[in-house]
């Protein structure tokens, strides 16, 4: 069983208000430990966090919740440490910035922080749920907000649920800010206590959501039975169809830029699951990265020398030639990264030129560049995976 990951941020300039952070995460921890989840959860925790060790922490965690708790300005930055102990503010749009970077696996954030819905709302226009504070929030019900949360997580509840039990426990301690938590879903929008729960649990088996009402059983099915090519296809008939370019059997670059980030989020996951981690567009994102000698999305652009040692490591480029669509290795054996190749759906070859030197010509590349797969790159340029 795969451990959701939470990382627990914690910052306290000696120049504020002191909070009681040590309380806070030994509070979460013991409610983790006592829950009958508790072999789904790890709990990392930082402390005297500094802007420059939120990357690393990210990093060396890959976490899929990381929870921030320290002090927040109604002007909307969030107090962290300078080498001094000391308070460094962050803007809302730096921290925006990080997690889009890392939104292919932190699913949620949680900031316990006076005035953070600022920092929230920013965030959570790339993290599927986002967590902030309205106004200033108390340190009494601060803590008991993550305790509830954390317990009904714990009890597998989903995230939506565990905000609603965190709200409602604040409730029942007495104490008048059970309104200061706002919670920010798909849609960016803050969601009343009386919208209708969001169905996702970390306990799922698979996260399906799709913003285009796509139904993704049947591509889970057949990855699980290990049936690559027929995956494949599919996963090209789903775009299309939520392109809506069924008929002409291809997309153009504007099609592709607008494609949903849940959607390719849950086509992503699903081929990197079972495929136990060799296919997926976040793999193959990753390779190309590695051959550009980059770390990050800003590495992602087109370069002639890193995509021909793309091509060669995954497979796509054999003896300096790419490799035609029925040319693929689509068995499990293929090199990691191989699939999904996502060839279109061509009648006659005067279209797969033309396709081919669309892509080419806005990459100000050679024809052939893009002769194994059209959409590769561009989907790769997005900040999804």
């Amino acid at each position: 069983m795969n451990k959701i990951k939470i990382l627990f941020l914690a910052s306290d300039p000696s120049d504020s208000t002191r909070l009681r952070l040590g309380q806070e995460v030994r509070d979460i921890r013991e409610k983790l430990q006592l829950s009958k989840q508790r072999d789904g959860f790890s709990l990392e925790s930082r402390e005297s966090v500094r802007p420059e060790d939120l990357t690393q922490a990210i990093f060396d965690v890959e976490p899929q919740i990381i929870h921030f708790s320290g002090h927040g300005m109604s002007t909307g930055e969030l107090c962290f440490e300078n080498s001094f102990g000391k308070t460094q503010p962050v803007s809302p749009a730096a921290l925006a910035n990080l997690f889009e970077l890392v939104a292919n696996h932190v699913r949620c954030v949680i900031l316990s922080a006076c005035y953070s819905q600022i920092q929230a709302k920013a965030i959570a226009e790339h993290v599927s749920f986002v967590i902030g504070m309205n106004t200033a929030i108390g340190d009494k019900a601060a803590i008991t907000f993550a305790v509830g949360f954390y317990k009904a997580l714990g009890a597998g509840r989903s995230i939506e649920d565990a905000y609603k039990f965190a709200c409602v426990e604040i409730q029942l301690q007495g104490i008048p800010e059970h309104s200061t938590p706002v919670f920010y879903g798909e849609t960016s929008e803050i969601v009343s206590q009386k919208r209708q729960s969001i169905p996702l649990s970390f306990n799922s088996e698979d996260d399906l959501r799709s913003e285009k009402g796509v139904d993704y059983s049947q591509l889970r099915d057949v990855l699980k039975l290990g049936k690559w090519q027929e995956a494949d296809d599919l996963t090209l008939d789903i775009m299309l169809k939520i392109a809506r370019c069924k008929k002409q059997g291809y997309m153009e670059l504007e099609h592709i830029q607008k494609l949903p980030r849940i959607d390719l989020r849950t086509i992503d996951a699903l081929w990197v699951k079972y495929s136990k981690g060799r296919f997926g567009f976040s793999v193959q994102k990753k390779i190309y990265l590695e051959c550009c000698g980059k770390t990050d999305r800003m590495g992602m652009k087109y370069k002639k020398d890193c995509w021909e040692k793309f091509g060669n490591a995954i497979g796509w480029r054999v003896s300096k030639d790419w490799i035609w669509h029925s040319e693929a290795n689509f068995s499990i054996s293929a090199p990691q990264g191989h699939l999904p190749i996502i060839f279109p759906k061509f009648t006659d070859s005067f279209r797969h030129s033309f396709v081919s030197s669309y892509f080419s010509g806005y990459y100000n590349a050679s024809s052939d560049t893009f002769y194994t797969s059209p959409y590769c790159l561009p989907l790769l340029s997005r900040a999804d995976f």
